[in-house]
Formats: structure tokens, C-alpha cells, sequence
């Protein structure tokens, strides 16, 4: 089982050490799958594979990765975004750990994906202002 890091008050985030769910209400899977992706966009990572709905989102070159470990930042996220009833549910989970970078790889993989999971847990609480 999982260890939830940050459950907190509010149900509808869920953040574990690899995975982070976020529930909105009153918007659909487009919309809020075009908002992340315009986010991550911006932030220099690139779509990879799939759509914006299922999507695999990255920064660095992986093969450069592997040659030199920590010295090359690589960075992969799986970004889902679902109906569910009547919300839409959006799970940001790390892709790859860093683990060919060693333990500063594994600390930059960490700190990246905390940064990110920030940034969205703040537009989650925006988003229910609004």
C-alpha cells in the first residue's frame, strides 16, 4: 500500500511518493487536459507520446541520461485526465524515477516531480475559487 504524503482536509487531492491525483469539478477532461498541457508545455517539456488525455510528457534526452548520469537532467511524467461521474479526474504519475542518474538522479527526479505537484495543487485550489 501506498504511503499518502499530502491527503490533508481536502478529499479531492491525493499526493504519494510516485503518484499524484487531483478531482475537479465543473470542467471537462478537454479543457482541463489542454490547461495541463499548455503548463507543462511552458515549463519546456515536450509531448512525447500519446494525446493530451493520456499523455507521456518529457524534458531530456534519455540515451545522454544513461551515458552520464546525473550530469543530464531527464525528465518523464504519465499525465492522465478521465471523466469520473461528475468530475474530472487528473493523475500526474513519474514515468521514470531518475534511477540512471544514481541518488542525485533519484533527488532530481524527486524535486522536480514536488515542484510540478506543487504547481498544480495550487491550481487546484485556484480552480475551486473560481
Amino acid at each position: 500500500m501506498e504511503e499518502v504524503l499530502d491527503q490533508g482536509i481536502d478529499q479531492d487531492v491525493s499526493i504519494t511518493k510516485d503518484n499524484a491525483m487531483y478531482r475537479f469539478k465543473d470542467t471537462n477532461v478537454e479543457e482541463l487536459s489542454g490547461k495541463v498541457e499548455k503548463y507543462l508545455l511552458g515549463k519546456g517539456y515536450k509531448l512525447e507520446s500519446g494525446t493530451p488525455e493520456n499523455a507521456i510528457y518529457g524534458k531530456g534526452n534519455k540515451t545522454l541520461r544513461i551515458l552520464f548520469g546525473a550530469f543530464v537532467k531527464r525528465f518523464t511524467w504519465k499525465v492522465t485526465v478521465v471523466a469520473d461521474g461528475n468530475t474530472t479526474v487528473l493523475n500526474f504519475i513519474k514515468d521514470e524515477k531518475g534511477y540512471w542518474g544514481g541518488a542525485i538522479g533519484v533527488s532530481q527526479v524527486k524535486n522536480e516531480f514536488k515542484r510540478i505537484t506543487d504547481a498544480l495543487t495550487q491550481f487546484h485550489a485556484s480552480f475551486k475559487k473560481a
